[in-house]
């Protein structure tokens, strides 16, 4: 936690995934947060990403790491023929232990929210968002967290933050692709 300007900020330590064994190891060494891909969906498609069918696995893993979060990365640009799948897939998570989907496609936050009306959704990096303008629309959307372009500077983040105060703002500070 940290005090800005009077107001509370939470900082929560965000780490990839993969799979099941990188999910335990994140929580283990003190991530309070992991992602990780589904097939198909996740722009991670060249690293391991969850199976379908473990679903249980992931809810013990949930269990006994209490109060982390596990997101769901669907962070491709959808094409028309797999919008049908998308909703058959959203439909099927909904028992999921996730805690919010990170999608950079708007027509895939549409689809998730109309089968998952409940669900938390946050716009992915690939949507590029860097200014406060952007931030401000995207929350008018629906969305919950905006995960900025990677090219936003400390003073970026901090003009987007005083503009849209009620919105998460997360950012990478370290990363295979990435560093700030």
């Amino acid at each position: 936690y940290q005090m800005l300007s009077r107001r509370l900020y939470v900082v929560e330590l965000l780490s990839p995934a993969g799979d099941i064994r990188k999910l335990k190891t994140a929580f283990a060494f003190g991530a309070d947060a992991a992602y990780m891909g589904l097939p198909k969906f996740s722009l991670r498609a060249n690293a391991k990403n969850i199976d379908l069918n473990q679903r249980e696995e992931l809810i013990k893993v949930k269990n006994q790491f209490n109060n982390k979060k596990l997101y769901c990365a669907m962070n491709i640009i959808f094409h028309e023929d797999q919008l049908s799948d998308l909703r058959e897939q959203a439909r099927e998570l909904k028992d999921w232990p996730f805690d919010a989907f990170i999608v950079t496609d708007i027509g895939a936050m549409d689809i998730i929210k109309n089968e998952l009306p409940n669900a938390e959704v946050h716009l992915s990096t690939q949507a590029s968002c860097i200014n406060s303008s952007a931030a401000k629309v995207y929350q008018r959307l629906g969305f919950s967290r905006v995960i900025l372009g990677r090219e936003a500077s400390i003073e970026d983040i901090k003009k987007i933050k005083q503009a849209a105060p009620d919105l998460e703002i997360e950012t990478f500070v370290h990363g295979a692709m990435c560093m700030a």
